[in-house]
């Protein structure tokens, strides 16, 4: 269970017009930036998930391995999607599985170097993109200054 699965805790008050004016402009910004990343991806020839998960495996402990379940978990998917996932970005050469030295029944999945130049081009447009972004993000949910 994640944190999301946990039940909501009732709200203190009420969302005033501005809280509810900023939720519409932070989707907004967020489904424009989740566009923007479907699209890179596509023209880089992944796709967003594909990306998303070549970030964890690159990233999870210090890109020393991950195990499809802890991938799945990240990714918040099922065992077997993210066991489906695994062996397309291996067919494309993404990332390999390694089987593990304390667990042979326990494959490890680790970042190959097509991976790795994959992602950090990805990476740069996603970060370029986010700080063009910043000052439009960061003001979302500032609290008003009272008169």
């Amino acid at each position: 269970m994640n944190h999301f699965d946990q039940p909501l805790e009732p709200p203190h008050k009420a969302p005033s017009e501005d809280d509810l004016a900023a939720l519409a402009h932070f989707r907004q910004a967020l489904r424009r930036f989740l566009a923007f990343s479907e699209q890179v991806c596509a023209e880089h020839g992944v796709t967003m998930q594909w990306y998303q998960a070549l970030l964890v495996v690159r990233t999870y402990r210090g890109a020393k391995h991950i195990s499809v379940g802890e991938l799945a978990e990240q990714l918040m998917i099922r065992d077997h999607s993210a066991a489906e996932l695994v062996s397309r970005l291996s067919q494309a050469k993404l990332v390999r599985r390694k089987t593990d030295p304390r667990d042979r029944r326990r494959s490890l999945v680790v970042i190959t170097r097509v991976g790795e130049r994959r992602l950090l081009e990805l990476a740069a447009l996603h970060l370029n993109k986010l700080r063009e972004s910043r000052g439009a993000l960061a003001n979302l949910f500032r609290t008003p200054v009272e008169s």
